[in-house]
Formats: C-alpha cells, sequence, structure tokens
C-alpha cells in the first residue's frame, strides 16, 4: 500500500518529515486499522484486513470539513483510524439534527455501501481526522476473495439499526482529552499530572503540553518563526503518531483565550472545565467565547476541585446552572479515588450500580454492598427506585457501611416509617408526615448535584404517565417522591405534576444508567418469584386458614399473598416484565430474593444485610470479577 497522502504532502520532508517518519507513521496506522477491523466486522483473517488497506484511500479531514454531505450517491464507507465525525441530519424545513458520533475505531457509510443509497446524513469532521476510504469496487474486490466479509458487514448494520430503534447509546471512550483551567488557582498541571497517573492503569498515556509540542516541532527543524501551515502540517502528524502509540492524550493548556488551547480544542474527544469549588461560578466572557458552538463539538465536562479533608458539598447547581456540561464530577486533592472514578468515566470503564425497589427488602442492598466493597469493585454512579433509591443515595454520598446501616436504623427500623395512618384516607392510608420528616433528617438540605458520586432515582409521574429521572433538586424530596406507592403513601407534587412510586414503571432503571455513562453495570433485583401466589385447593383461603398457616413455622403448607403483597407485585408486573427483557445487557446481575422478609417488615434490618451479603459474597466468589477490581490494574512506569 501506498503513503497516506498527508504524509507524503509537499515539503513536508523538508521541514523535518523525513521518510523515516512516514514510514513509521504508516505502519502504526496499519496496525490500528488491522485491529479495528476484527473489531468492527469480525474480519478474524488477517489477509482480509491486508486487502482492504492495499485497495483503500487515506484521507485526511481536518475538523470542520465534510467527509460527504446528505444525499450523495453511497458508494464508499469509511474506517476512522484517528480523530472523531459527526453525523448531521436535515430535514425537509432545514432543521438539522445530530444523529450520531463516529469516533477512532468505527466505520461510516456501510449502509450506503450495501443498499446502494444516498447518504441519510452529512457526515463532517469534529476534530482533526484520519480515514480509510473502501470505495464500492474495492470492497466488491474483497467480498471476492473473501464472502464472509459480507456477513460481518451486514451484523454491523443490524447492530447499529437495532441500537437506533432501542435508543442504546454507546459508551464514548475519550483517546484525545483537553483540560481548561476556569480559574488561575485550579492548579492545573497539579490535576492533570493525577489524570495522568489514573489513566496510565489502563494503557499508555501521554501529556501533551505546549513545551513538549514546541521540542517535538524543533526536532523536526519547525522554529517558533516558522509559517502556521509548516507548523499545523507537521504538528498534526506528530499528534497522530502519538494517538496511534497511545491509549490517550491529555492535553494541558494554561488559560482559555489562547492559540494553543484553541489548537488543543480543534483535536479534543472530551474538554474538562476545571474549576475551584470554593471560587466564584460565575461565567466571564472568554468561557462565553468558548461554550459558543452549534451543538455538536467535544463533550465538555465540569471537574470541580475540592481541598483535602474537605466537607461535602453544598450549592453546586450555581456552578452548573449557567453552563451547558455533559456531566459534572468532585474531586478532593487528597483522595485519589476521585481522579480514578473520572478516569474510568473517560475510559467507559465507569461501573454503575443499580438498585431496584422492594420495601423492606431493600435491607438486602446494604449487604450486597458491603460485599461489593469488601471484594474491591468501585462504584462510580449509583441509581435506583423505590427503596433502592435510598441505599443508593446513600452510597452516592460517600458514607461507610456502618454510616448507612446507621442511617437506615434511625429512619426506619427504630420507628415505622409509615406508621401515621391517616383518619379519613382521602389521598392515601398513610399521612406520609413521619416519612418525610425521617428522609429529611437523614439527608437534609443536600442536593443530588452535591453528592460525591452520580446519582439518579426514578418515580413515576401519573400527570403525564411516564419515568422520571431525577439528576437535580433536593435528595430527600426526590426519594419521597420514588418510594410513594399509590394508596399506602399521598404522590409529591413536583411543579404542576404528580409523582409516585417509581417501580410501578421502571423498578429496575438500567436504561437510566447507561445514560449515565456507565459502562458496565452491577444491577441488584429484589423482585420475588411469585411461587408465592400458587395456591392449593382452587380458592382464596380464609381468614382462618390464614391463621392457621401462621401458627405453622414448618412452612408445611404454601404461604397465602397478603394484601401488601398483592397490591405491590400487581402494581409491578409491568416494570418487572421490563426489567427480565434488559436483563441480558447487564454485566453483574444479582439477584438475593429475600422472601422471608415482609414487604413492610422494618425491623428486619439485620437479616436483610445479613442475607444480601452471604448471598453477594457466594455470587462474587462463583464470578470472575478479578478484572473488576481497581487494584487488577497494574500502574503502568
Amino acid at each position: 500500500m501506498s503513503p497516506p497522502p498527508d504524509s507524503a504532502a509537499p515539503g513536508t520532508a523538508e521541514l523535518g518529515g523525513g521518510g523515516g517518519r512516514s514510514d513509521l507513521l504508516s505502519a502504526l496506522r496499519r496496525e490500528r486499522l488491522a485491529a479495528n477491523l476484527v473489531a468492527l466486522l469480525g474480519a478474524e483473517d488477517p489477509s482480509i484486513a491486508d486487502d482492504l488497506l492495499a485497495l483503500g484511500e487515506w484521507r485526511r479531514v481536518p475538523g470542520g470539513e465534510c467527509l460527504f454531505r446528505q444525499g450523495e450517491p453511497g458508494d464508499s464507507m469509511y474506517l476512522v483510524v484517528t480523530g472523531r465525525l459527526v453525523a448531521v441530519r436535515e430535514d425537509r424545513s432545514g432543521r438539522r439534527r445530530v444523529v450520531g458520533q463516529i469516533r477512532a475505531g468505527e466505520s461510516v457509510g456501510e449502509m450506503g455501501l450495501l443498499a446502494q443509497q444516498p447518504r441519510t446524513a452529512t457526515v463532517r469532521a469534529s476534530r482533526d481526522s484520519a480515514v480509510v476510504r473502501i470505495s464500492e469496487g474495492a470492497f466488491q474486490r474483497v467480498v471476492a476473495r473473501h464472502p464472509q466479509l459480507v456477513a460481518g458487514t451486514a451484523r454491523l448494520v443490524i447492530r447499529r439499526t437495532t441500537e437506533l430503534i432501542g435508543g442504546a447509546a454507546a459508551v464514548e471512550r475519550a483517546r484525545s482529552i483537553v483540560v481548561v483551567p476556569l480559574r488561575p488557582a485550579a492548579g492545573c498541571a497539579e490535576f492533570v499530572e493525577r489524570l495522568r497517573r489514573a489513566l496510565e492503569r489502563r494503557g499508555p498515556t501521554l501529556v501533551v503540553d505546549r513545551a513538549r509540542a514546541d521540542a517535538a516541532l524543533s526536532a523536526r527543524g519547525i522554529s517558533p518563526a516558522s509559517s502556521d501551515d509548516a507548523r499545523n502540517l507537521v504538528l498534526s502528524s506528530w499528534l497522530d503518531e502519538q494517538e496511534l502509540r497511545h491509549e490517550a492524550l491529555v492535553f494541558e493548556t494554561e488559560r482559555i483565550a489562547d492559540p494553543w488551547t484553541e489548537r488543543c480544542l480543534r483535536q479534543a474527544d472530551v474538554v474538562l472545565l476545571l474549576a475551584p469549588f470554593g471560587e466564584s461560578p460565575d461565567v466571564d466572557e472568554d468561557e462565553r467565547r468558548l461554550a459558543r458552538g452549534d451543538g455538536d463539538g467535544p463533550r465538555r465536562e465540569l471537574v470541580l476541585i475540592h481541598p483535602a479533608c474537605a466537607a461535602p458539598p453544598v450549592g453546586t447547581a450555581r456552578w452548573l446552572a449557567p453552563r451547558r456540561v455533559a456531566r459534572h464530577h468532585h474531586v478532593r486533592r487528597d483522595r485519589d479515588d476521585d481522579v480514578r472514578r473520572l478516569a474510568r468515566f473517560l475510559t467507559g470503564d465507569a461501573i454503575g450500580l443499580v438498585l431496584g425497589g422492594g420495601g423492606a427488602r431493600g435491607f438486602a442492598h446494604l449487604g450486597v454492598i458491603r460485599a461489593l466493597r469488601e471484594e474491591g469493585i468501585p462504584i462510580d454512579a449509583v441509581g435506583g427506585t423505590s427503596q433502592g433509591a435510598i441505599a443508593a443515595a446513600t452510597v452516592a454520598m460517600d458514607w461507610d457501611d456502618a454510616t448507612i446501616e446507621e442511617v437506615h436504623r434511625q429512619g426506619f427500623t427504630r420507628r415505622n416509617p409509615i406508621g401515621d395512618w391517616a383518619l379519613i384516607p382521602h389521598l392515601a392510608l398513610v399521612k406520609g408526615r413521619r416519612l418525610d420528616a425521617a428522609l429529611q433528617r437523614c439527608f437534609g438540605a443536600v442536593e443530588i448535584e452535591d453528592a460525591w458520586r452520580s446519582f439518579f432515582c426514578v418515580s413515576a409521574n401519573l400527570t403525564l404517565a411516564e419515568p422520571a429521572i431525577h439528576r437535580r433538586g433536593p435528595v430527600w424530596r426526590a426519594l419521597r417522591a420514588s418510594v410513594s406507592l399509590p394508596g399506602i403513601l399521598p404522590p409529591v407534587v413536583m411543579g404542576e405534576h404528580l409523582h409516585v412510586d417509581g417501580s410501578l414503571l421502571d423498578n429496575l432503571p438500567i436504561e437510566p444508567m447507561r445514560g449515565s455513562g456507565a459502562g458496565r453495570i452491577v444491577a441488584v433485583d429484589l423482585s420475588v418469584s411469585n411461587e408465592g401466589a400458587r395456591l392449593s385447593g382452587g380458592k382464596l383461603p380464609s381468614l382462618v386458614d390464614v391463621l392457621k398457616e401462621r401458627l405453622r413455622p414448618d412452612g408445611s403448607h404454601p404461604r397465602a399473598p397478603g394484601l401488601a403483597a398483592i397490591l405491590v407485585k400487581s402494581a409491578m408486573m409491568s416494570s418487572t416484565q421490563r426489567a427480565r427483557e434488559l436483563r441480558p445487557g447487564v454485566d453483574l446481575y444479582l439477584a438475593p430474593e429475600p422472601a422471608e422478609i415482609g414487604f413492610l417488615d422494618w425491623k428486619a434490618l439485620d437479616r436483610g444485610i445479613e442475607l444480601g451479603y452471604r448471598y453477594a459474597r457466594q455470587e462474587l466468589a462463583r464470578r470472575d470479577v478479578g478484572r473488576w477490581r481497581e487494584d487488577a490494574r497494574p500502574l503502568r512506569p
């Protein structure tokens, strides 16, 4: 295969590129592209990659330039070697909508190639990129020798179509990370070094700052007085080489308004906006210019730096309100696990814990959490429904096991949280004031944005008949909405809408956790099997039968379902079925089934914790969870 066109650009050799450098860059690209073909198309035969490489056409696509436009003939497909592309679809009225992001290691245009139909979207580079074009003729020639390539490409098309229909967004892995300090006191150099060490656990990582870039240019004969075109040409080639050699590049900048920062942003997959939490959250003019764009540029995330031994955050919403960021992270200067959690989000390895509802059976979640922690499995994001939401919130607060158990003991065991029965139940059987007070004692005025870990909970919007995902606002109020079982507790009013227990629509919120950026999901399902609803004799038990059954602790007769069990199981049938459908997509599924604990048995805290702990320890012992441990990843020198 001939050298890439950009490596043979006029003047490259004279600028210090040299034939050796060009050959090295070409070899690195060939190696990465061959690996991409195996991952994308299942082309395990090396000769398939060799043939495609021999017939492919290398192209450099500068940031902002179109690769192809909507309506053009679909006569080729492209394999992205470095960089990132964005697909934008325009409707008949001229409105534009981003329909996809194409990153290094992915392909684009294969649908048009197979169907021989016009392009359905415009694809352009959102950062400087390098691609290989596979024309229809080249594809057909390779297929003639390797017919199995058609099946591999068809699987790729089907997978993407399924993801588009199902709304499942792939977790992004950032390879080019730009750190921009919003304040001089942000400590950018210190943070970049901490981030580099965390990313090194997942692969070779290079910090690129102004001094390193200037040194690379000088080594190739480029002086500071050289033309911008010459510097950009050689710097782009050098950055391509580094991106192919490393799993991640971290670009360190010094200020927002700076030519070096602008150059780095053209390479960015993700932009980390760095700010000291204690300073003013106001947005200045430089940051406003940085935020301008059409919405399809690199993802922006806010990193708030806290001092050592910092108290829990208060007022994070003030930082988020004036900014459009994909997510935010709280990082303490004395907590390396905070930076490692950020690194896992950036690399697509973040672990999300999803906890399902189940009333007092939710105490089993605490035992599972303890077992996961003892196993060394990090928890980066938490979410839940109903009682599972309460357990998830305690993890998000960064409380230890003893504190979590004591909070549950104070709030739910020592006094029945739903024991304030309504004299005239016009809304529900219970007033709900006792539960309100318990949740406010546990979580105070803390807002969801202030949690050290990413957190959400689910309620059912009774007004709109749809799930509501709570990611902002007071923790206690969101939890109160999530546990408001209709008929038992009054609904919660939020704005003009009524919210009730989230278990009615989504008792195991796996999809919302995917939307939180978690690449791996642990789901704990407390749905008890329906065997307890089987009855002998073909009739419902009488009151006398129920009393007799309670006097027989040996369990010689099937237990009859009680009123609470019938109400809860009936309400949760739909969401339980949905959880079963989503279960195959969960990386680690745990189902303790604490059937011996009643739905309203608030005195069962210790039993529930022990049950969940023993179950989780047994399950983790027989599963391959070693790769999930953070300490299982050796730190690279």
